[in-house]
């Protein structure tokens, strides 16, 4: 008996619970059973099935690291792109199981089940290139998803996607002169020519500029649920593209101007986000903004975080994730009882929905990285990486010279000084849209909390906490990932 190869199972399962999930889809309670037990399978696949020898799964013969070939392109799932399925995968059971209480629109759960497929197509694909097309496509269907339903507003769902397919053609450029520069040695100058379209795409595809363009009208417009989804799983994909070039070009890991450039974007993007979140209206806003600080930490992480720079990265990437799904979480449940996030149309709706305020005030603080949330170990962890950097007698300093040693220091400084202004500002956002929602008159025609989607929160909330309290939860899993990168 022939196994069952790993790459039909990723990309066509969840073809097929997209199809049926579709048909469905008025059966809220079923649509979204059919969805997480698909994800949840796959998750679990990844965690557990190997890639070098076959394993039977209910009797049926799997070759999880089995290749295909399809049109003539090799399809091969490599132990870097098992973990990081694992994780979009799990995340996307957390995903479907609110959706059933909480409506997020009826295109949601069809739609971001062919998108998953789409996303294994992308990690499976051994081709740069053809990879970044496959995530275009995916970002034209994520369209759908985002408007949820709305015609009121196009705003986020046309930003998401101009700056998105802006950066395709800049990456097939860049990979084009990558290849150009390995088919004869005459062509070594494009190699280098390559770095200025990849940086400029990447940071298109990152929300690394324009500033405040998309994430921000994504998370004002589309519903919370679908937001999380475009905020993790999907900037958990394109930060894969990011690692899948960096496999083609490692010249590029041995030149010091993407980094610095990665150091300079995450530093600007954490600051911008935490000023302009200080100063929002609505919690839709807030939430863009607040992610898109994050984000800027995020990055910082890879080239600030020392010899434990991965394992910082995917442990804020984690963090990040529970956190945005709390938070989205939480605002769910206020926009469906309230038909407002508007600071000013929430008066007195703590008293009512006091969880769902929990959960959104929880989640904003945690993406703060304030002490005791999921986000504090890292936002910790580089704060005194950056101290470091900034002593005089650091590893980076010694043999520099009195001048670079206090240059260093007045950098050190400044970067701590804009860190604490990127969290600072979640704060005060976050201080401002509660006092409003703790308004002396309750409001008295708002429904009480649903009690599943509130246990949910609650559960993810307590999460927040533990991650908080013990990161090292997750070192041994995070760890193995990291190997599994390096190996790929």
């Amino acid at each position: 008996m022939i196994p069952l190869p790993g790459p039909i199972l990723l990309t066509a399962l969840p073809l097929a619970a997209a199809i049926v999930t579709y048909l469905l889809r008025r059966w809220a309670l079923l649509a979204a059973f059919i969805a997480a037990a698909t994800s949840g399978i796959l998750a679990l696949a990844c965690l557990y099935l190997p890639l070098d020898r076959s394993a039977f799964v209910l009797g049926q013969e799997v070759g999880f690291g089995r290749p295909i070939v399809i049109l003539g392109r090799d399809l091969v799932l490599d132990p870097g792109g098992q973990a990081w399925l694992a994780f979009v995968f799990g995340l996307a059971v957390i995903f479907y199981f609110f959706s059933w209480r909480i409506s997020q629109g009826q295109s949601f759960i069809p739609f971001s089940l062919a998108i998953l497929s789409l996303y294994a197509f992308v990690i499976l694909l051994q081709t740069f290139s053809l990879a970044v097309l496959v995530f275009a496509i995916s970002v034209t269907v994520a369209v759908f998803i985002i408007q949820g339903g709305r015609r009121s507003s196009i705003r986020g769902a046309h930003r998401y996607l101009l700056i998105t397919l802006l950066s395709v053609p800049l990456l097939l450029a860049s990979a084009w002169l990558v290849d150009q520069s390995l088919l004869s040695t005459e062509n070594t100058d494009m190699a280098s020519q390559a770095l200025l379209p990849a940086m400029l795409g990447f940071g298109l595809l990152l929300a690394v500029f324009p500033f405040g363009t998309w994430m921000p009208a994504v998370a004002a417009d589309a519903p919370p649920i679908v937001t999380a989804f475009i905020f993790t799983a999907t900037q958990a994909m394109a930060l894969y593209l990011v690692l899948d070039f960096a496999r083609d070009t490692p010249w590029m890991l041995t030149d010091a101007t993407p980094s610095t450039m990665i150091q300079l974007a995450g530093l600007v993007m954490a600051a911008a986000g935490g000023l302009m979140a200080a100063v929002q209206r609505d919690f839709g806003r807030l939430f863009g903004y607040a992610a898109l600080s994050d984000l800027g930490f995020l990055l910082l992480t890879l080239v600030m975080g020392g010899s434990q720079s991965q394992v910082l990265a995917l442990l804020h990437m984690t963090s990040r994730a529970l956190a945005v799904t709390l938070l989205a979480a939480g605002l769910s449940i206020i926009r469906h009882r309230a038909a407002t996030d508007q600071f000013t149309g929430l008066q007195g709706v703590a008293r009512r929905l006091p969880i769902a305020t929990v959960g959104l005030v929880l989640g904003c603080l945690a993406l703060a990285g304030f002490p005791l949330t999921a986000g504090f170990p890292t936002h910790w962890a580089l704060g005194r990486a950056v101290w470091n950097w900034a002593l005089p007698f650091s590893p980076w300093a010694q043999g520099a010279g009195t001048d670079a040693s206090a240059s260093g220091q007045w950098a050190g400084g400044l970067v701590l000084l804009a860190l604490l202004t990127a969290s600072t500002g979640i704060v005060i956002g976050v201080l401002r849209g509660l006092s409003a929602m703790l308004g002396a008159d309750p409001r008295e025609d708002l429904e009480r909390q649903p009690i599943i989607a509130s246990f949910m929160v609650l559960v993810l909330a307590a999460l927040v906490i533990l991650l908080g309290l013990y990161p090292q939860i997750l070192l041994d899993p995070i760890t193995s990932a990291v190997d599994a990168l390096s190996s790929f």
